[in-house]
This record gives structure tokens, sequence and C-alpha cells, in this order.
């Protein structure tokens, strides 16, 4: 239970990051970053899923790999894989110049509407709340 507790933390953590940057005046926003810990927070969330269900899983940033281990355990997972197409998109190549790239204003919205949905999703999936998580 601890290092799912811990997962879930990370994952908040995250959260919260991207949860203060929304609510910057458009012109402050820092797109990049905010897309970044959206993708964070769900990777999070799902591996502290899989991590409350004994469910071992590579070390890699791919969205779509632990929505496919967690519909292994509950097939409602497989919900999510539409609402967090583009997230992957964000773990790595976002974070580097190599792949020059920032997103727009509503692609973080969009990032952020799906960490919230996935947040919601996982926490009724393990009846839990925000509080519960210390």
């Amino acid at each position: 239970m601890k290092e799912k507790n811990n997962w879930l933390i990370k994952a908040l953590n995250d959260y919260k990051t991207a949860e203060k940057h929304i609510n910057l005046p458009e012109n402050e926003i820092i797109t990049d970053t905010l897309c970044f810990h959206c993708q964070q927070t769900v990777e999070k969330l799902l591996k502290a899923f899989l991590v409350y269900h004994k469910i071992g899983f590579q070390k890699v940033h791919t969205i779509e790999y632990l929505i496919k281990l967690c519909s292994t355990i509950d097939r409602e997972f497989e919900s999510l894989y539409e609402k967090t197409k583009n997230l992957t998109d964000y773990a790595i190549d976002i974070r580097y110049p190599y792949e020059f790239y920032i997103p727009t204003i509503e692609k973080e919205r969009n990032a952020f509407e799906s960490a919230t949905f996935v947040k919601e999703f996982i926490f009724k999936k393990l009846n839990i709340t925000g509080k519960h998580i210390k």
C-alpha cells in the first residue's frame, strides 16, 4: 500500500503543478511544462493502480502500454485510450529542443482535462479521495 500511496503522492504533486499553471493568465502559461505535468499525472496514476493490483510494468512513459495493462484488470480502462491519446507525446520529446514543439493553449487545456478525467477515474476505481493520500 505504501508504494501505491507514493505513486499517488507524486501524481497529485504533478497534478497540482499543472492546476496552478492552468489558472494563470494565458500569456503566462508555459504550455510545454503544463502538458508534461499532465502526462506525468496520468502515468503515475495508472502505475499506482497497477501497483495496487500487484501487476508489474516496464519502466516506460507510454500511456497506451499502461492502459493496456490496467485493462487486463478492468476493461473500463479501455475507455481511456481516446481520452489520453496525445499525452505520451508530452513525456519526453516535449522536454528537449531536438524536436522543438510548444503546445497551443487548446492542447494544454485538453491535456489538463485528460489528467483531471483520469484522476477522477482512478480515484473511483481505488475508492479513494485526495484526502486519503498522505
